[in-house]
């Protein structure tokens, strides 16, 4: 806190005062959309940092999921090389956290700002998203108050406006690796329409930057298939529906040969995910009056095959969901309020708890069942907002706020399928039995937010904003067994909800070639949740792992990101050269436990799974006379500490300090106008055969990624 405020008349008063002159420009394909004013509407209002990819930064990226593209850009992914296992995201130290049920997470990943349910970002494909957000502040709060460090909003494409059109693609690469899929869209009338599909598939095991072969790393396939239909009526009255449907089929897990040559661990996993919604958007003719109701479900589920076990294991999480809002926008103020719901309903299996049913125990009425898919838990939360804007001297000085209001029900749906005698952590505190904690808990909360936005020129904004983060522990946290479970740890019926302060101030600056923004954050966080290896008092000895609040944790860093067309400093108007940066780094990233965590009682310990630094370097280059862009990307992944270590035990190892290039370049080999045009987009990814892993060392704690690997794609375009 004290850091933040000596901070702030710095950031206020010592600022690069700098412009660029004007120079004739050719039409481009846009890479970073900066209006006459230098800053949108929107842009001028927030008070927090925001981070826009766009669509053509998509399209010439070599990332084929979100979880790709966001390492691509500077974000932290605890990224798996295969579709096997969850890709976690972090965002400024917060996690989406273990075994992907959205309620347990720290950062809400949205599709069209809707809760997907989602929370593994390698299961979102690229093919139809028009556009990704971080969301934070007021705009946080329209969807969660338990995702601080930023909400991910994907904004898929629509149909139209006009005429019927699309793409088609098809591509081969290393590993004999294959995609094909189509997008299709347009408008009839006063309908329009969108429709989506793609397959992929990987047949031969990939060999790492050593040269090594990485067994049993193939998927016999991915498919993504989703639509977006609507009817508009009144001149901006639409109904829709649209859905998204994902599975994996057996993406199976990296392996390497032990000493005897047997592959360890041969397993592989299936995953599916489902959504659908029904929506209605509304105006007034004049436009100041608008509103949006949506409600809708969602499925989304993993089972995991080992030959080791003769059980499965797997995870299912059902969703209802529904939410409305109402916002009134003019030139002195706009005000937003809204309500939204969800229900996760979660059943669970591990290979303990079908060797247990099987056997006939306790819960006999799943006794002989193949997959012993079973309910565990629920989680309701139900949330009320307002956010606005005061916006003053025309628009140059913004004041924003806002208020949140959730109440989070859960209960556990398995009772006695936990043992608390046998667990340390409960026994040593006198539980014995299950009738001595409770099976259902609620919790409810305000939280506010406020900032400033000013702009003393038309080019250059300062910015600070204030948010109270607050999260309810989930069902599952709450009442997951170690045992018929497969969560890696006993949920405790006795958490606490988590409380954050978090504090951002910045500026940012636009011209007409380049752009800069600088953010500084801080974070307290109070009751972390999370699963730590529990230890005994005078922090001598482990006693498992267990889900437990900590009592304090601190998360302090700076971002960066700035782009510059260099092209017209060099004489050159034809041509695009666009150098770019986005950095974060966290120079404080520490927790202290009073009693029965990861360290020493009232020590101060490394945050383990947040790497100091990560940033992505590059340079985009377009050409509109030879119809040709490339973009070539370094992405920095700093030092982290992996893992749930018992920091207790000794000092931890660290990873990372590694740096990966990619190369991805597009030329149009055919354009007939109207009738349609050809690319060729070719990706070159591990440039220079780095051996690298984001979840561990290699080959002791993790599998490497591929070594250097190519693929090549063609897409039609009409």
């Amino acid at each position: 806190m004290h850091a933040c405020l000596k901070l702030l008349p710095v950031s206020l008063f010592v600022l690069p005062a700098v412009s660029a002159a004007n120079v004739n420009e050719v039409p481009l394909l846009p890479r970073v959309e900066v209006s006459s004013e230098a800053f949108t509407e929107e842009e001028r209002k927030t008070a927090t940092s925001t981070f826009v990819i766009d669509r053509q930064t998509i399209e010439d990226s070599p990332a084929h999921n979100l979880s790709e593209l966001l390492i691509e850009q500077g974000f932290a992914v605890e990224a798996t090389p295969t579709d096997h296992g969850e890709n976690t995201l972090l965002i400024r130290g917060f996690h989406t956290e273990h075994l992907m049920t959205e309620a347990n997470g720290k950062v809400l990943v949205l599709i069209d700002g809707r809760r997907s349910g989602v929370a593994n970002v390698r299961q979102i494909m690229l093919g139809n998203v028009e556009r990704v957000e971080v969301l934070r502040g007021p705009d946080m709060f329209k969807h969660s108050m338990g995702s601080p460090g930023g909400v991910i909003n994907i904004i898929t494409r629509r149909g139209g406006p006009e005429r019927f059109g699309g793409q088609v693609r098809m591509g081969y690469g290393s590993y004999n690796a294959s995609r094909i899929g189509a997008d299709l869209y347009g408008a009839a009338d006063n309908f329009d329409y969108m429709f989506g599909y793609e397959h992929n598939a990987v047949r031969s095991d990939y060999k790492d930057g050593n040269g090594d072969k990485v067994n049993n790393t193939k998927t016999d396939g991915t498919e993504r298939f989703n639509f977006n239909l609507g009817y508009t009526f009144d001149n901006g009255h639409r109904i829709g529906v649209d859905g998204y449907h994902y599975t994996v089929d057996k993406a199976h897990r990296p392996s390497y040969m032990d000493e005897e040559g047997e592959i360890r661990n041969n397993s592989y996993t299936d995953r599916e995910t489902q959504l659908l919604y029904i929506n209605y958007e509304g105006a007034t003719a004049d436009r100041r009056l608008s509103w949006n109701a949506n409600v809708g479900q969602g499925k989304d589920t993993y089972e995991t095959y080992s030959a080791e076990s003769r059980y499965p294991k797997g995870q299912e999480a059902r969703t209802d969901r529904a939410q409305g809002s109402l916002t009134y926008t003019s030139e002195r103020f706009d005000l937003t309020g809204g309500l939204d719901y969800i229900k996760y309903k979660v059943e669970n299996s591990s290979s303990a708890r079908g060797a247990f049913l099987q056997a006939g125990g306790i819960d006999s009425k799943w006794a002989g069942l193949g997959y012993p898919m079973h309910p565990t838990s629920e989680t309701s939360i139900l949330g009320a907002y307002t956010v606005g804007t005061l916006k003053l001297m025309d628009g140059s000085l913004n004041l924003s706020g806002g208020l949140r209001y959730e109440y989070v029900k859960a209960k556990d749906l398995s009772i006695g399928d936990e043992y608390y005698n046998r667990v340390p952590y409960f026994s040593g505190r006198g539980i014995t039995s299950r009738d001595q904690l409770p099976t259902r808990r609620s919790f409810n909360h305000i939280s506010p937010t406020f900032g400033v936005s000013w702009l003393p020129a038309h080019w250059l904004k300062l910015r600070t904003n204030y948010t109270q983060g607050w999260r309810a522990p989930s069902g599952r946290q709450l009442f997951a067994s170690s045992f018929y479970e497969d969560y890696g740890a006993p949920g405790d019926p006795r958490l606490k909800p988590e409380f954050t302060d978090a504090f951002e101030i910045g500026f940012d600056m636009a011209r007409k070639d380049w752009r800069l923004s600088a953010t500084y954050f801080y974070y307290r966080v109070k009751d972390n949740v999370y699963i730590y290896p529990g230890v005994r008092p005078d922090g001598s000895g482990t006693q498992g792992r267990v889900v437990m609040n900590v009592d304090k944790r601190i998360q302090e860093g700076i971002e960066l990101q700035a782009n510059a067309n260099v092209a017209p400093a060099l004489g050159y108007s034809s041509f695009e050269l666009r150098p770019y940066i986005n950095l974060t780094h966290m120079f404080r990233k520490e927790e202290v436990v009073s009693q029965g965590g990861p360290g020493l009682q009232g020590k101060w310990w490394p945050i383990a799974r947040v790497p100091d630094t990560v940033a992505s370097i590059g340079v985009r280059f377009h050409h509109p006379g030879w119809r040709f862009s490339s973009t070539l990307n370094f992405n920095y992944y700093g030092e982290q500490y992996g893992g749930r270590s018992n920091v207790g035990d000794g000092p931890l190892v660290g990873f990372g300090k590694f740096t990966v290039a990619n190369l991805s370049m597009t030329k149009r080999l055919w354009d007939a106008g109207s009738a349609g045009s050809l690319d060729l987009k070719v990706d070159v990814n591990n440039l220079f055969d780095k051996q690298y892993s984001f979840l561990g060392r290699v080959p002791d704690d993790a599998y490497a990624y591929p070594g250097r690997n190519l693929f090549a794609t063609l897409i039609y375009q009409f």
